[in-house]
């Protein structure tokens, strides 16, 4: 099993109340100088790292797993379902490896953490066995293909039930939106002067994205 994969699943049930929170938002350098959350053993690890070598992409993983960890630790989740989790991978370093690999590759390719805590959300889900793992990796993609400015278009969509877009200037998000398979996109249209000219959007939740937006929304 990989070394990093093994300390990551050493450090996923964590007692750490504010904490966390605090250390995010002063500032990932109070890791790396104070030596505080040592004790977490990913942390120790990359923190070690970043001692011998100050890089982008180590202060980035740093950043994107606490966040993750943080989310993971809220409260959210039974620490009984993580207990049995972590368990489950103890005694299967292949799913082990498969799992939480996955997930660390994800969060080194992050930059936003908003994208982390989704992850997190997700994989809670997954720990609950309220979505399967080929589910997690399909959800997985579509955070890791998703543009953080489209929240507030999904939020519009599931939240506020807007249906009917008539915003011509908005229509790109609905795009990307859509090539995701979160909603699906129809268009009206109506002739002048024998010219085609679309009218408006009327927009479709899919299956796919009415459970996913659950998830992440929660």
């Amino acid at each position: 099993m990989d070394k990093l994969t093994n300390e990551f699943k050493n450090s996923l049930i964590y007692n750490a109340g504010d904490t966390l929170t605090d250390y995010l938002e002063v500032g990932i350098d109070n890791f790396i100088e104070d030596g505080v959350l040592r004790e977490i053993p990913i942390v120790k690890s990359i923190v070690s790292g970043l001692r011998i070598a100050k890089n982008i992409y180590d202060r980035n993983l740093l950043k994107q797993t606490i966040t993750f960890l943080n989310e993971l630790n809220n409260g959210t989740i039974s620490k009984d379902r993580l207990i049995a989790y972590k368990t489950t991978i103890e005694n299967n370093p292949q799913k082990c490896e498969d799992e939480l690999g996955r997930v660390l590759l994800y969060l080194n390719s992050f930059m936003d953490k908003e994208k982390s805590i989704m992850l997190a959300k997700i994989f809670k889900a997954y720990i609950r066995q309220e979505i399967k793992w080929n589910e997690f990796c399909e959800y997985s993609e579509i955070i890791s293909r998703f543009f953080i400015q489209d929240i507030e278009t999904l939020k519009k969509i599931y939240i506020d039930n807007i249906i009917i877009i008539d915003e011509f200037d908005n229509k790109y998000r609905l795009d990307r939106v859509a090539s995701l398979g979160l909603i699906n996109l129809y268009s009206k249209s109506k002739f002048s002067f024998g010219e085609e000219i679309l009218d408006d959007f009327t927009i479709a939740k899919t299956e796919i994205s009415e459970k996913f937006v659950n998830i992440i929304f929660n």
